[in-house]
């Protein structure tokens, strides 16, 4: 009995952060969209833009890893390495961005708002990277 209760308190708590995720991209979208003028016909074609990038983002994600680890090891200085990461992740945002924007009719950004759009995503995923990454020495 315990262990169900626990169970479905950790299925809650996800639940919970999940929905607040979702709702913090919903808002970032809006307000995106409002801001740069960006033309969406309604919060059906948004939740469907949303949703095709979030299934391109994570498929894309497999392949930037792959390309990131021939990167890392055809190079050698850790500044290269920085900058294709930066590259890859960059590009694969924009092109989900973009195939997303062009599966869905009642969504129209410009090339701009796409590349905006992106780099926008790129700052957050960084900023959430940069407050997550543990900063703790290694040991030599």
């Amino acid at each position: 009995m315990q262990q169900s209760v626990h169970a479905l308190w950790q299925g809650l708590k996800w639940l919970m952060a999940t929905s607040a995720v979702c709702y913090i991209f919903l808002l970032f979208c809006v307000l995106f969209f409002h801001l740069t003028g960006a033309f969406y016909q309604s919060i059906l074609s948004l939740l469907l833009f949303m949703g095709i990038y979030v299934v391109l983002g994570i498929s894309f994600e497999h392949l930037e890893h792959v390309l990131m680890r021939f990167v890392s090891k055809c190079r050698s200085k850790k500044r290269s390495i920085v900058f294709y990461a930066v590259l890859f992740h960059l590009l694969f945002i924009w092109g989900a961005v973009y195939v997303s924007d062009e599966l869905v009719d009642g969504i129209l950004l410009t090339t701009s708002e796409e590349i905006l759009f992106a780099m926008s995503l790129w700052l957050f995923h960084f900023l959430f990277d940069y407050a997550t990454f543990p900063f703790e020495k290694e040991a030599s």
